[in-house]
């Protein structure tokens, strides 16, 4: 299949990106890896006439610890997050490594960008349910309307629909420090252990007391059974307050209640009632992984 006919722009400024996308509005596309806009545009499901590179703009690359806490850049590639020392199993973001290294197989994560994963809001993507655990926040730019903050959670619509305008374009996503122990994780089912996609999937991110005693909070999020990442505050609530010597049945309790609010779908990958079993897995062993990293042992799922 061929690409229908396009502009392209390459613009070495971030001003120069907003001020190309004002102009073009819903006629642009920004290109970042490429995986799925090409795809679509070969398909001929979109037909944009301007594609707006954003390659040059370096400093939409970075992975920085401040004073906010962890800054990901939005043209970061997976396979740069899987393998990034700042998110590695004793920190707090080590479950946006582990969904980052979730995506598709390595050709694609050497291509595929954190940003695209998360505007392109798939049923299925797996670094977004990470971040929403994680509290991240979006920082989005444009010519007319300035920067605005806002948060993850709820930003995604539906199926290929968010709360991004026309004019605006994603340009930092902040994962803030936890405020005690933390640790979180993500991990996922499917047919095959690569180049598959994602059946069910569950991020999870535990926060202790300062004294490392009790759960302070929990956040959960599955993908793959709802049209939208979906958390599940019911079940983050049956750990709030928790000591970690009753944690085991709190864990267990929150994975029964995630399967009583998941609605997954039957389809010829599998069907609903394998699914629905599978979330109930999938909480309990996010939830003990992230617990025990949050304690600073790394346990096994």
């Amino acid at each position: 299949m061929l690409l229908p006919r396009f502009e392209l722009e390459a613009p070495p400024t971030l001003a120069e990106a907003c001020e190309l996308l004002a102009q073009a509005g819903s006629e642009a596309r920004l290109l970042a890896g490429g995986t799925d806009l090409l795809l679509k545009m070969k398909r001929g499901e979109l037909r944009p006439r301007l594609l707006i590179a954003l390659s040059r703009l370096a400093e939409l690359r970075r992975v920085q610890v401040s004073d906010l806490g962890l800054g990901v850049g939005p043209l970061c590639t997976m396979s740069q997050l899987e393998g990034n020392v700042l998110l590695a199993p004793e920190t707090a973001w080590a479950g946006l490594a582990e969904g980052a290294g979730s995506v598709g197989g390595p050709t694609i994560r050497n291509r595929a960008t954190v940003g695209g994963n998360l505007v392109n809001a798939r049923p299925c993507a797996d670094s977004v349910p990470p971040m929403i655990t994680l509290d991240a926040q979006l920082q989005l730019e444009s010519r007319d309307g300035g920067q605005r903050i806002v948060p993850l959670d709820g930003f995604i619509t539906g199926p290929g629909e968010t709360r991004l305008r026309s004019d605006e374009l994603l340009t930092a996503i902040v994962l803030p420090s936890p405020r005690g122990p933390a640790g979180s994780a993500y991990l996922k089912i499917t047919r095959r252990a690569a180049m598959e996609v994602t059946l069910v999937g569950c991020a999870a991110s535990v926060t202790l007391d300062e004294a490392g005693q009790v759960v302070q909070q929990a956040r959960l999020v599955l993908t793959s059974v709802a049209p939208v990442p979906l958390r599940v505050p019911a079940a983050e609530k049956v750990l709030a307050g928790v000591a970690l010597d009753a944690a085991e049945a709190a864990i267990r309790e929150a994975g029964e209640t995630a399967r009583g609010i998941a609605r997954p779908i039957d389809d010829h990958r599998a069907p609903a009632d394998y699914r629905s079993e599978m979330v109930a897995v999938t909480v309990r062993r996010a939830l003990r992984t992230a617990l025990s990293r949050a304690r600073g042992k790394e346990g096994a799922r």
